[in-house]
Order: C-alpha cells, then structure tokens, then sequence
C-alpha cells in the first residue's frame, strides 16, 4: 500500500494494482484489507473502483483506459473481458468480446506484442476470427488514451454493423460523437 499511497497519477495507481494482482503477487482481497487497516488512505476510492474493474476482468492499464475512457464513458454496450478460447495451440484468452455481435477486440500493450513471434500469433488470431466470421479490431494505447473519443466513435460504428441498436453518449463537450451521440455527427470544435 505504500507504493499505491506514493504514486503521483492514477495512471500509476492502476498500474501497480493490476501487476501486482495480474502477476498473481497478491489478491484483490488482500488489497481491500489493506486498505481497511488505515481510515485515510491517498487514492482509497480510485483504489477500490480499479479493484471493481479487476474483478470484472481489466488486467492491465491499457485494459482499464479501454473501460473507462472509450467503453465507459461513451456508453458503449460493455463487453466480455477474459474471454477463453481453446484453440490449436492451447488457452488464449480474448481481451474483449462482444459474443452477440461477432466482435472481438484485443488491447495490445508493447510487452507481449512487439516481437516478431507476437505478431506472428496476433495475425493467426485475427485470421482465426475473421475465418469464424468474426470481426476483430486491435488497438493500442494511442486510440485509448490519446484519441478516445475518436476511438469511440469507430468502435460505435463497427458495433452498429454488426447488429448493436444502441446510441453512444458523447463524454462531455467537444467529445468527437457530437451532440446527437451518433458517430457520424460532425466533430465539435474543442
């Protein structure tokens, strides 16, 4: 907890639950305990959010932007997280997975996909996915964190070829889905 009580943004707070939960060094349980033996705790409410949203299968800071900054804020249906798939070579588990609608979307951090190897086994999914009759989108940091709403609109976009009735909700003034939630709605000047 002490780590969690130094960290300066809640970028790094997210961080350090995820790994250490993640990587199997702790429990969200353990966590929540810790956070009970001290009534004032820096971060205590963002902390426990960030619990919540492991639980509900974010693994990572990129994972916990996705949910927060695009799916979350954008009122994009929510979508399976986890999701495990036996394939040839073995378990995979699916970032994201909107099973209803044929829609797979992975969150691709630099860590376990920048080697050659990675992107390798990136592609063979995503032929496996569209050989299901699948869609599946990649994204990376830049679309979550640097153009979400931007992002949002797409994604909204896609989501709406593949069967979703729904209406996204702009984030807040200037968010790129415009007044009317529709993402082809002109973008607002910011």
């Amino acid at each position: 907890m002490a780590l969690i009580d130094r960290a300066r943004s809640e970028t790094a707070v997210v961080r350090l639950v995820t790994d250490e939960i993640c990587g199997r060094r702790t429990t969200p349980e353990r966590v929540t305990e810790a956070l009970g033996r001290r009534r004032r705790r820096r971060w205590r409410g963002f902390v426990e959010q960030v619990l919540d949203d492991v639980a509900a299968g974010t693994g990572s800071v990129l994972e916990h932007g996705y949910l927060t900054w695009v799916e979350r804020a954008h009122g994009l249906p929510a979508a399976s997280r986890q999701v495990v798939r036996e394939t040839e070579g073995g378990r995979e588990y699916r970032d994201l997975e909107h099973e209803g609608l044929d829609l797979v979307i992975e969150l691709d951090g630099r860590l376990a996909h920048d080697s050659w190897d990675a992107a390798g086994r990136d592609a063979d999914r995503d032929l496996d996915d569209l050989a299901a009759g699948r869609a599946s989108l990649r994204l990376r940091f830049a679309q979550v964190f640097d153009h979400p709403c931007r992002t949002a609109a797409r994604v909204a976009t896609v989501l709406h070829r593949r069967g979703w009735t729904g209406t996204p909700q702009p984030c807040g003034p200037g968010c790129e889905l415009g007044d009317s939630g529709s993402p082809d709605a002109p973008e607002s000047p910011r």
